[in-house]
């Protein structure tokens, strides 16, 4: 390993220790993050639903990396939603170290533009995690857009399943670590 790699790497993990002991000194620490995703949408034919939520038309299930205050972080989230209407889910955001972070996910997504492009916004509610987010609250409010790339909207005449694509999320709230 590399002098540089070895610097960088303990300069990431010394920014994370360092926000989470901000994070645990404080009520409210804000929040803000952006995530990039993959996602996959099929029919909900099974009534699937996430954390208390009801069973909308479409599942989704996306993957992601993005950052909060330099700490690098990977996000899945599992909701159903209906196109043009209400998404309702789950999501893990989860530290390099292993830590996790869990909120429900509310909000609403417009119908595709002519370039595939849809615009959806919400919030998150954080329910707790695992290591020092075991006892987090707070909430938080995203942006975001997704583009559909495969196939061309099938939930409007195509043929073929899962539509795949990506997402791209603004976040920002505060959490507080109830220790």
């Amino acid at each position: 390993m590399s002098q540089r790699t070895a610097l960088v790497g303990k300069f990431a993990g010394l920014v994370f220790v360092l926000t989470a002991s901000v994070a645990s000194a404080q009520p409210g620490v804000p929040i803000s993050a952006t995530f990039n995703v993959a996602f996959t949408a099929s029919p909900n034919t099974g009534g699937t639903t996430y954390c208390g939520g009801t069973p909308l038309a479409a599942i989704v299930e996306a993957h992601g990396v993005g950052t909060s205050l330099t700490v690098p972080m990977f996000i899945q989230v599992n909701k159903t939603l209906t196109p043009g209407g209400a998404m309702h889910g789950c999501v893990t955001l989860t530290m390099a170290n292993g830590d996790t972070l869990n909120a429900t996910y509310e909000g609403t997504i417009a119908l595709p533009d002519g370039n595939n492009f849809s615009p959806f916004s919400g919030s998150l509610t954080f329910t707790g995690g695992t290591g020092q987010f075991r006892n987090a609250t707070g909430t938080a409010t995203f942006t975001a857009w997704a583009s559909f790339f495969y196939p061309t909207l099938s939930f409007l005449g195509g043929t073929s399943l899962p539509v795949q694509g990506t997402a791209f999320y603004l976040v920002q709230g505060s959490v507080s670590l109830g220790h």
